[in-house]
């Protein structure tokens, strides 16, 4: 005889033995976080996150380095070869001739697997001959010819600005001091703040130190 009941107990059966997806709302995100397991996934995501780490550095900014310094020594030799500091530009507001009549800073973002970016701020006070556009734009040219030739890698990309330091501003080396903006690497007429290489190319030519390069 067909019990009529059966098929309800099939169905509570059935509920009893299936496990949903996600559990009820009382079991949290658990139901819903996917879980990791068996050596080769573990070992590929941890060889993922290596290589990251090494990516990362790879862009890093190189502050503080040897050729970061070689790079500040490359700006500093061209702008003092064609652009001297004038006899009255020697000191600052108070006559302290010790005082920094320029100040440099360059930063060196090796690339990977791309050109490296070079980024030079030239910071000098309201009293600078370089605090005027004209003047600012032909030591920009001065000093981004000077990057591109340099002696060390071939191609790099430019970022270069010449800033004035408020009249307040009692050391232009100082980290975040107050400035404004005379000319960026628009001035010269790239397209925006950074110059790539095939445009340094269009204006420069090849690299000294790589001459058969070409973009």
């Amino acid at each position: 005889m067909t019990d009529p009941n059966a098929p309800l107990r099939e169905v509570r059966r059935w509920m009893r033995v299936s496990t949903p997806v996600n559990k009820a709302t009382s079991a949290g995100l658990r139901g819903r976080l996917p879980q990791i397991a068996g050596p080769l996934m573990i070992g590929a995501l941890g060889v993922g996150a290596l290589g990251a780490g090494i990516a990362w550095r790879a862009l890093s900014s190189t502050r503080g380095t040897g050729r970061t310094q070689r790079f500040v020594d490359l700006a500093t030799t061209a702008l003092e070869s064609d652009f001297p500091v004038r006899a009255h530009e020697a000191g600052d507001a108070h006559g302290d001739a010790h005082a920094p009549r320029r100040a440099v800073h360059v930063e060196v973002g090796e690339g990977f697997g791309r050109p490296s970016l070079v980024s030079i701020d030239v910071v000098v006070t309201s009293s600078d001959a370089l605090s005027e556009r004209e003047a600012a734009t032909r030591a920009l040219d001065a000093i981004t010819r000077a990057t591109w030739n340099n002696p060390e890698m071939a191609p790099v990309s430019v970022r270069a600005r010449v800033l004035v330091a408020h009249d307040d501003a009692d050391d232009l080396e100082a980290p975040g001091a107050q400035t404004d903006t005379v000319v960026d690497m628009s001035a010269l007429g790239f397209a925006d703040e950074i110059a790539r290489p095939d445009e340094l190319y269009d204006r420069y030519g090849a690299p000294e130190c790589d001459p058969a390069w070409r973009p």
